[in-house]
């Protein structure tokens, strides 16, 4: 990214330069490939995998909002 700078009185009272980004590297570029790959081949796995054609509509529905938030309940057990 270019250097910018933020105006006075947006977001704060004082003004903030920020310089160039260096950018990624080719083997940081390359991390972020593949691990942006491997996200998308869970996904598809979890999308079809055969459990979710067990349940009928409002049921898969609440199965998959219940899977979302997964994480969160169990990190709330842990507290």
């Amino acid at each position: 990214m270019e250097a910018w700078q933020r105006p006075e009185g947006y977001w704060l009272d004082k003004c903030r330069a920020y310089p160039d980004s260096p950018g990624w590297s080719e083997q940081e570029q390359k991390q972020v490939d593949a691990l942006r790959e491997h996200e998308r081949d869970l996904a598809a796995q979890i999308v079809t995998h055969t459990f979710w054609s067990e349940m009928s509509g409002p049921e898969r529905t609440a199965a998959r909002d219940k899977l979302k938030h997964a994480f969160e309940e169990d990190t709330a057990l842990e507290e």
